[in-house]
């Protein structure tokens, strides 16, 4: 880990892969300043990274749990008829059984290893296009070198410094720090059925 560690009014952001990969966390103090804290695997590795950090919020790209048989997520329903594609949360009679949703499984320890703090679901695409007021120009996210630059300008918006972040999965990390922060502050919006798991944005400018 980098960075300090328990200051106060700190928020962490983890970006979810399957557990081989480890997920991408990063710490963003109140100074602006985003720390990679490197890979974190699992709900002893989450609560071992919570408790060295102590942030006031979590922010994690994935879901809390699976849908409800023969239902969407609300947070999911909200997001797609905004025009966002993202991948949609099966039940657990598919989730449990297909390679495939072993990321989404993995988030899922993730989320209870963070239970000691407030946690939310967060979607760093959509935090980046509510930071930058919309959607990046076509094609331009299909190169892996513009899509990182129009993420980090995200960053920039938010005020944050992201220089010691190197991979496009740690800058979408603070991009779930920067609604976790955003949750602190009281400036979030947050989408769906608590029931099902809360998920947390920025609040668009023009709201």
């Amino acid at each position: 880990m980098t960075g300090p560690a328990a200051t106060a009014g700190t928020v962490l952001g983890v970006d979810v892969a399957a557990e081989r990969r480890g997920c991408d966390a990063v710490a963003l103090t109140p100074d602006g300043v985003a720390h990679p804290q490197g890979k974190v695997r699992g709900r002893d590795g989450m609560h071992s990274l919570v408790a060295a950090v102590r942030p006031a919020v979590v922010g994690i790209d994935a879901p809390r749990g699976w849908a409800a048989p023969g239902s969407r997520r609300s947070a999911e329903r909200i997001l797609a008829a905004r025009g966002f594609s993202l991948f949609t949360t099966p039940d657990a009679a598919r989730g449990e059984t297909r390679p495939f949703y072993a990321w989404m499984r993995h988030g899922f320890a993730v989320h209870a290893g963070a239970e000691a703090v407030p946690t939310y679901e967060t979607y760093p695409h959509a935090v980046a296009v509510v930071l930058r007021g919309g959607p990046p120009g076509t094609g331009l996210l299909r190169d892996p070198r513009t899509k990182l630059a129009w993420r980090r300008g995200a960053l920039d918006v938010a005020g944050v410094d992201h220089s010691a972040l190197r991979t496009i999965d740690e800058v979408d990390a603070a991009l779930c720090a920067v609604a976790a922060r955003a949750v602190l502050d009281g400036t979030a919006e947050l989408l769906g059925d608590p029931a099902e798991g809360l998920l947390a944005l920025p609040l668009s400018r023009s709201r």
